[in-house]
């Protein structure tokens, strides 16, 4: 794998935050650059005008935020959670990391609505979602993942269903993918058949893209904010770089009430971990259609370009239709649809991920402090504007 820095780090990680945080304050205080001209001086003025992200960093690098840990209380761990990951994001994936999802030959065994999608072949998981959501449209998240597991058992998969999410949150709340009437909304389909590769292609992609998109126009979301990346001829090809930029656009001003959705049904792969936060040893993976010369994205990629940028008050729907993809964006708490936790007898709740580790904020970190040795502080903001870091 290709490091992702080519400079010697200091020695201690807190070494690094301080420089960088001390640089900031400096240059906003001394008012030397932009908007930051018309601000008093001082450390408060300097981060009001800093973007969440640095805000972020400064604040760990003072000691004023410590990373999310699930070995801490619950509320403790809430509190940091909510620090480090601001946006209220939820993710349903098609199975386990260790499980394969199903792409199915025929989708008429699924009991859809009438105009649900075109038919044909179709993402085991999108389906059961779509068929459970026919059956009760107005379902709780809990009775949801129940009954999509049951659609899958029934049809003899056995890939299980989970959800992750950033916050804490009720399952026996009304499943919904927008915030509010009034909410902004932005939805990014991804369809990838490996048309031509062999072995690899995928028949129901395409499908399932226009299955979920119907679904979510159905919901309220604004035809005009919809952007689709197929390998179908017609839209803009699922590159590795045209789903990254894809990822940006989304995520692009975001703010308090939008609404935003991504659904992604293709290959889910995993690669050996580069940087020691994977608990299996392996991450999670996107696999593009160009997966072959441009490579994989990885989980922790999707966190830091989808998750990280996103401010306090927007809400994030993810379908994640693929394999491998149980923790494919790392978020911090996560409910699995397995028999033993809908029959337990205990609540049906979400549960801290014991797997999280939030280092890949120190990771970002690192590459903000590459940015500003390189180019001072606005070459690190510019850096986070753009996406490069």
């Amino acid at each position: 794998s290709v490091p992702i820095f080519s400079f010697t780090p200091p020695t201690h990680m807190a070494d690094i935050l301080k420089a960088l945080c001390a640089s900031c304050l400096s240059s906003a205080a001394a008012g030397d650059e932009g908007e930051n001209r018309n601000r008093a001086g001082g450390a408060e003025a300097g981060a009001a005008g800093l973007p969440p992200m640095m805000q972020t960093i400064m604040a760990l690098a003072q000691g004023q935020m410590k990373l999310p840990d699930p070995k801490s209380s619950r509320e403790e761990y809430r509190a940091r959670v909510a620090q480090t990951i601001p946006a209220d994001v939820r993710m349903f994936s098609g199975c386990k990391d260790e499980q394969t999802s199903a792409d199915v030959g025929n989708v008429s065994s699924f009991t859809l609505p009438a105009n649900a999608g075109p038919g044909g072949a179709g993402g085991a998981c999108t389906n059961a979602m779509m068929e459970a959501l026919g059956r009760n449209p107005n379902t709780t998240w809990k009775d949801l993942l129940a009954d999509m597991r049951v659609i899958l058992q029934t049809k003899k998969f056995t890939q299980v269903p989970q959800l992750s999410a950033s916050k804490e949150m009720s399952l026996s709340s009304q499943f919904q993918i927008k915030k509010s009437p009034q909410s902004r909304t932005k939805a990014l389909f991804i369809g990838i058949n490996y048309v031509g590769h062999n072995p690899g292609q995928l028949n129901g992609c395409h499908n399932d893209v226009e299955t979920m998109k119907r679904y979510v126009l159905k919901s309220g979301y604004d035809e005009s904010n919809v952007k689709i990346l197929m390998d179908d001829g017609h839209h803009t090809q699922p590159t590795k770089a045209e789903i990254i930029k894809a990822i940006k656009w989304l995520v692009q001003g975001a703010q308090d009430g939008d609404s935003l959705f991504l659904h992604y049904s293709g290959h889910g792969g995993q690669l050996k971990d580069d940087n020691g936060d994977e608990a299996d040893g392996y991450d999670e993976t996107m696999v593009p259609l160009d997966y072959q010369s441009a490579g994989q994205i990885r989980d922790d990629d999707l966190l830091k370009e989808l998750v990280l940028p996103l401010p306090q008050g927007v809400l994030l729907t993810v379908v994640m239709d693929c394999c491998h993809s149980g923790s494919i964006l790392d978020l911090p708490y996560e409910f699995t649809a397995n028999d033993a936790n809908l029959t337990s007898g205990t609540p049906i709740q979400l549960k801290p991920n014991q797997n999280f580790d939030a280092q890949v904020l120190m990771r970002v970190a690192m590459e903000l402090f590459k940015a500003y040795q390189a180019g001072g502080l606005q070459a690190a903001l510019q850096g986070l504007k753009m996406g490069q870091v």
